[in-house]
């Protein structure tokens, strides 16, 4: 066993190293042909779209868009009246659950199936 193990981990070597210098080469190959000829690659730019411009006033109206739907989230959380909490901050607050967690839930309980007969027979 110790003899496969021996070969094993010479075989990952080598082709650790293999591979490394493959990549060493394919670096050097890459800075060579920069250097031969470094503004061929910057004039391979295609004409530019209108589209893909984006001016200032867009970028202020997608400011303004996330600015009003935090304060509208910021706004929701206050709304959610303290006698509606039952378990404090840590679990849950008393907020309307989603779909997905209810579903969550129904599937984990549905799992464990009819435990409570088990767990209740008295022995005898």
């Amino acid at each position: 066993m110790g003899e496969r193990l021996g070969e094993a981990s010479t075989l990952i070597g080598v082709g650790m190293a293999v591979v490394f210098a493959a990549l060493v080469i394919l670096m050097t190959a890459i800075m060579i042909i920069n250097r031969l000829a470094p503004d061929k690659g910057k004039k391979a730019g295609g004409p530019v779209l209108p589209e893909a411009i984006e001016s200032e006033d867009s970028r202020r109206g997608r400011i303004a868009a996330l600015a009003v739907a935090v304060a509208k989230a910021m706004q929701r959380e206050k709304e959610i009246v303290p006698e509606q909490r039952t378990m404090g901050t840590v679990g849950w607050t008393g907020g309307p659950s989603s779909r997905w967690a209810v579903s969550g839930r129904e599937q984990a309980m549905l799992s464990r199936g009819k435990a409570g007969r088990q767990w209740g027979r008295r022995s005898s």
